[in-house]
């Protein structure tokens, strides 16, 4: 959560919600007889080490906790006004209440310090960051959830996804859910987010009174039971509730208007992703339905927006419901929001058509210093590029003409591990020293040349594009469980032959159709692409589970022998997959990049293990 705006508002008056504490505790209902099967952790973290102290993250967690107990939740709450809060109370209340075996329900609510870092998210408790530890690693205890034996586990975060300005490379933050198998038969349980705003975005609290404040997500939160609207209520075994699914429209329109109504010069969008059905949800609706007062606002067009209405153009069906606008509107807003500049990168480092090679890599952004493929295979640097448009060109001779792991390190010493696969250039996009794309074309001596030239302009842009969504955290599959199916479908009929055109197309599916706890379509693309390939690349395999409780020694049948994807580094742990000392070492010199960006200390760990490897096979 932000300070910004309470710092810019302290002087202001203003009331958020109008949700009245005195009559939600009133309206509290008795307790049944025996325990309660719905369960609720909720944690409130002011200061956080040397951080700016927040004035309402741990009154809004006291508030959440007040409704959840009128909603015959059975509440754990950990806050920092008595004591500090650590990584070890939140994890022994969370195993707890999962190793119960008899919840319905559970709650997980976060108020305070966020940060995203790897595509990964972080929940900041009281002794980071300088303790790397001290911090829950979102990402992945929403991946256990998923294994908890609870049907419905609900994530509720009003916390920053915005990226540090400090060095966030080593925080690794606890799991607060335990790492067990799902036991056979037994379903994965739906996980449902409400995130209080987009990635790479702050969130914000603002002044309520003279010296109160409220986190402005978590009080628009409480109000929509205090005070829902009539579109949102249902009637579900004799009571009047607001089911979770329609928590997210609520969300996306009052949080921003809300906070436009008393500061005009920071936005706030929610980011809500429900998995579980209709019938599911927190809680009652506490007054009655009114109708919408709202003034008549323009909606703001969001990343997410602007990927939606571009896959529906490309013949892509937009894997999620989405918002209509104009198409001035959309061409304005991916311009703006600098959208319409990646696609343009990634277009513009398509691969030099007089570049011969089989098998290779072409770089534009960078100079590259060197080069160093594994296994018996060589890779030569024909051009080091340097200036604009003239890409680093590098040859790869293959003589088993198998794929291979593959280091390629750039003129300041950072760099990154791509495959490389045989018939395949592959193509890299550089900014700022980070890997911001990695896209395949298939060789002009390939048998796959004449279907990609066929139709090369369309491909182009539809890699691009999802390349540039993936890239703004917009590329995913959203709803219920049989709307996600049905999407996914959509989506695999489209993109099924790209996939043999560019494998990335592959790995950006594959974490999509994970994300959305869509394992079967996970599976599909595994075998396919193994079938494609004759090998199995490492991100695919790892969200498909195939290398769970392994250790990755170095270079060998996976390729690469680490994540291409940065998101497939917070995986690892959950999986249980572990990498060789070096491989591990190199990770601690890790940059902020969509693909895998390894620093000059990182590279040189790199290099010394694909040399090792080298070696035991020259041995």
């Amino acid at each position: 959560m932000a300070t910004e705006v309470a710092t810019a508002m302290r002087r202001r008056d203003v009331l958020i919600g109008g949700l009245a504490w005195a009559q939600l505790l009133a309206s509290r209902r008795a307790r049944a007889q025996g325990p309660s099967t719905r369960a609720a952790v909720v944690i409130g973290v002011n200061r956080t080490g040397n951080l700016p102290i927040l004035q309402a993250a741990a009154a809004g967690a006291k508030s959440v906790a007040q409704w959840l107990a009128g909603e015959d939740f059975d509440v754990t709450s950990i806050v920092d006004d008595a004591q500090p809060v650590t990584a070890a109370a939140i994890k022994q209340a969370v195993t707890g209440l999962v190793n119960k075996g008899t919840l319905t329900q559970l709650v997980v609510y976060f108020s305070g310090h966020g940060m995203s870092f790897g595509y990964n998210e972080y929940w900041l408790l009281t002794g980071a960051p300088d303790d790397p530890n001290e911090a829950v690693s979102v990402m992945e205890c929403w991946e256990l959830a998923h294994k908890s034996g609870i049907p419905n586990v609900i994530f509720i975060s009003d916390a920053c996804r915005s990226i540090p300005d400090y060095n966030a490379s080593l925080v690794r933050g606890t799991l607060i859910f335990p790492n067990r198998p799902l036991l056979a038969g037994s379903r994965r349980s739906e996980v449902d987010r409400f995130l209080a705003t987009e990635p790479g975005a702050p969130s914000f609290e603002v002044a309520l009174a003279a010296s109160r404040y409220t986190g402005i997500y978590t009080s628009t939160f409480l109000d929509a039971f205090m005070h829902p609207q009539p579109d949102m209520v249902r009637t579900i075994e004799g009571k009047s509730v607001i089911p979770n699914i329609m928590l997210q429209e609520f969300l996306s329109r009052e949080v921003p208007l809300r906070l436009g109504n008393v500061d005009l010069q920071h936005t706030q969008y929610p980011d809500s992703r429900i998995e579980s059905r209709d019938q599911n949800y927190i809680g009652r609706a506490l007054g009655p339905a009114i109708a919408a007062l709202a003034p008549d606002v323009p909606k703001k067009v969001t990343t997410l927006d602007i990927a939606n209405h571009q896959l529906d153009a490309a013949g892509v069906r937009a894997p999620n419901s989405f918002r209509r606008f104009s198409p001035q509107i959309i061409a304005q807003a991916a311009s703006d929001s600098g959208f319409k500049a990646g696609q343009k990168s990634i277009l513009e480092a398509s691969r030099p058509d007089s570049f011969d090679a089989r098998t290779g890599f072409a770089i534009s952004g960078a100079r590259v210093r060197f080069a160093l493929a594994a296994a018996d295979s060589n890779a030569e640097i024909v051009t080091a590029g340097g200036g604009a448009g003239e890409p680093a060109l590098v040859r790869i001779a293959q003589p088993r003409d198998r794929p291979v792991s593959v280091g390629l390190m750039f003129e300041d010493g950072s760099g990154t591990v791509v495959a490389a696969l045989p018939g395949f250039v592959g193509t890299l996009t550089v900014e700022g020293g980070r890997v911001t794309s990695v896209t395949y074309l298939p060789s002009r001596n390939s048998n796959r040349w004449d279907e990609y030239a066929s139709e090369r302009k369309r491909l182009d842009e539809l890699r691009a594009l999802v390349a540039t969504a993936a890239k703004f955290g917009v590329f995913r599959i959203e709803g219920a469980k049989d709307d996600k199916v049905d999407a996914a479908r959509r989506l695999a009929d489209q993109i099924r032959v790209l996939k043999g055109i560019d494998p990335t197309l592959g790995i950006y599916a594959a974490y999509a159709y994970a994300d959305a706890n869509l394992t079967e379509q996970v599976r599909s693309v595994y075998a396919f692409m193994r079938g494609d390939l004759g090998i199995d690349l490492f991100d695919i395999a790892l969200v498909a589970d195939a290398l769970s409780g392994k250790r990755i020694e170095g270079p060998g049948d996976v390729v690469p022998f680490c994540p291409m994807l940065t998101q497939g580094w917070q995986l690892l742990r959950v999986k249980e997959v572990s990498l060789s000392e070096q491989v591990e070492r190199a990770r601690n010199d890790m940059r902020q990049a969509l693909w895998t960006t390894f620093g000059p200390r990182g590279m040189d760990s790199i290099f010394s293990a694909i040399q090792a490897a080298r070696n035991r096979n020259a041995g």
